[in-house]
């Protein structure tokens, strides 16, 4: 009779620790990045991990420097690993299906962040609001000077972000241009968000436009940076007003000296905080209790968070970039 007691309470400790161990199991999460090829990616995977280290996860993280076939592989080579949700952010939009596809196999979760996947069953989606920053952009413009000659030196092409800036910019700009006020004299897509890009095409602004240019909304600080280049060249730096997004630390810098007029403070810290709670409950398989919108990838209506960013000029860098912790005092004095 005392034999089968032990062995009863022997059984319900085993039990008992099986079940605490999978109990405190930490969820397995894998971050897919694109590249580092500006700063802000830094920050982003920086919130990331810290976030979802904060929330109890194992993180896995892949840089795939802008290598599409790269990326797919590392989501491979993480879904074999046991991942339990991927964070992705898409090297091209159109291209990156494959990465959701293989995972739905698997029976892991995907969320694009910041870039939409488009053409699949993608089962989240987690941005900034795209046209409420070109909205942002063009308001603060038009604010300064409502009359003149405006140019979009949009984002890539590639990217549907871009298109969601330009329906932001045109949103204000359309009242402006109908009532004869502003003429729209250039508007064009770049390739990529790079500085060369940005050069490329306020060089062929100019060559078209002999005639003073009031404005230049750009899709990016990078696209921005090949466009004060080109100013300072032309010797109209500070004599045409630049729009940037990403608020760059050169870029803020350059709101400091007068050169380029505003900026955008993308929601950074409060994506990654909400993309960290969402992945965490889809592994954990916890109730999800956010509120979602939907966004169409042309295959699906996404679950998205679309998060309002923040206008950054001469007279607020204080309580937007500094306040937020983005930047600090000392970096932008030095």
């Amino acid at each position: 009779m005392k034999s089968y007691r032990f062995l009863i309470i022997l059984m319900l400790g085993v039990s008992f620790i099986q079940i605490s161990g999978c109990k405190h199991e930490k969820p397995k999460i894998g971050i897919l990045i694109h590249s580092y090829e500006n700063a802000r990616w830094t920050k982003d995977k920086d919130y990331l991990v810290e976030n979802l280290t904060k929330e109890g996860a194992d993180v896995m993280l892949e840089v795939a420097n802008n290598d599409q076939q790269k990326q797919i592989a590392q989501a491979a080579e993480m879904i074999k690993n046991g991942v339990q949700v991927l964070i992705v952010i898409p090297i091209n939009q159109d291209k990156a299906a494959p990465i959701v596809e293989m995972a739905h196999e698997a029976n892991v979760k995907v969320i694009a962040y910041d870039r939409l996947i488009n053409g699949c069953k993608l089962d989240y989606y987690i941005t900034a609001n795209s046209t409420r920053i070109g909205e942002l952009q063009a308001s603060y413009l038009t604010s300064l000077k409502p009359k003149g000659k405006y140019a979009l030196i949009c984002g890539s092409k590639h990217d549907d972000n871009s298109m969601k800036l330009f329906l932001g910019q045109m949103n204000i700009l359309q009242p402006f241009m109908e009532k004869g006020d502003i003429q729209l004299v250039y508007s064009e897509f770049t390739e990529d968000w790079s500085p060369a890009e940005g050069a490329l095409h306020a060089n062929r602004l100019f060559d078209q436009n002999q005639d003073s240019i009031t404005a230049i909304i750009t899709g990016s600080d990078a696209i921005a940076d090949g466009v004060l280049s080109v100013l300072k060249e032309k010797g109209l730096d500070g004599k045409v007003m630049v729009a940037g997004q990403d608020a760059e630390l050169d870029n803020v810098k350059a709101i400091i000296s007068g050169t380029q007029t505003c900026d955008i403070l993308k929601p950074l810290k409060e994506m990654a905080s909400t993309t960290a709670q969402l992945a965490v409950s889809l592994a954990l398989e916890k109730p999800i209790k956010m509120k979602f919108s939907n966004e169409s990838n042309g295959k699906a209506l996404v679950k998205s968070i679309l998060i309002d960013a923040t206008v950054v000029n001469q007279n607020n860098i204080e309580n937007t970039v500094i306040a937020s912790g983005f930047h600090s005092a000392a970096d932008l004095n030095k």
